[in-house]
């Protein structure tokens, strides 16, 4: 069985003692051979929740990253930056950040090259740079569909199938074979429906994943 992937996205709800307290919490956490598990942080605390989850199999990577290595970017986080504190991974063009930031097209071209895996998120198919993806870095997408970003609703399974199979079906046209997530309201509830279909190959989740034991139960779903 391909391993699903679940990743979770604290946001800014946590402060620096709660993503502690839970980073401790996840050094419990069981995983197998059919989860691969990822933590997002916020940019504050990445060094620190990363170096409490260093003897775990969980990998810690960012919530956003501005650019490659500019060194004129006010407030920004690059690449290299991250990758000074062993951070091997970003989430790049997430729906909370798409208003804000460069376009993703324009950020990968600048983290492709330096050979920076990234976890790209996207609302719809056109938004997705087919023509500058490639196999030699382990790229990872995920669907996110707004109306569902924090709101309670999920879309249905057979709308996350159909956006999915689409997706899949481009990427195997260009000889392409990337992991495809779903985001959007997964919770405890609702994980393993979308987990169990083959058009899904794991998820981001978002308030959930704040919460050790809903965390706990979406990844013990699988």
């Amino acid at each position: 069985m391909k391993q699903k992937i679940i990743i979770g996205n604290w946001k800014n709800y946590l402060g620096n003692k709660e993503s502690i307290s839970l980073a401790n919490s996840l050094l419990d956490l069981v995983t197998t051979d059919k989860t691969r598990v990822m933590v997002s942080p916020n940019h504050l605390y990445l060094k620190e929740v990363n170096q409490i989850l260093s003897t775990t199999d969980i990998e810690v990577i960012s919530q956003n990253l501005t650019s490659a290595e500019s060194k004129s970017d006010t407030g920004g986080i690059t690449a290299v930056n991250l990758k000074e504190i062993s951070i091997n991974r970003s989430l790049v063009a997430h729906s909370e950040t798409r208003i804000r930031e460069k376009t993703p097209q324009s950020i990968l071209l600048e983290i492709i090259p330096m050979g920076f895996p990234f976890v790209l998120c996207f609302e719809e198919i056109d938004q997705i740079p087919f023509d500058i993806l490639n196999d030699n870095l382990e790229i990872i997408l995920a669907y996110e569909p707004v109306w569902a970003i924090g709101t309670g609703k999920t879309a249905s399974i057979d709308h996350i199938n159909e956006i999915h199979s689409g997706v899949k079906s481009k990427l195997s046209k260009l000889g392409l074979n990337i992991p495809i997530l779903y985001g959007g309201s997964v919770n405890p509830s609702n994980c393993k429906e979308i987990l169990d279909s083959d058009n899904v190959d794991g998820v981001l989740v978002g308030g959930a994943s704040t919460k050790y034991d809903q965390f706990q139960e979406i990844v013990n779903s699988i």
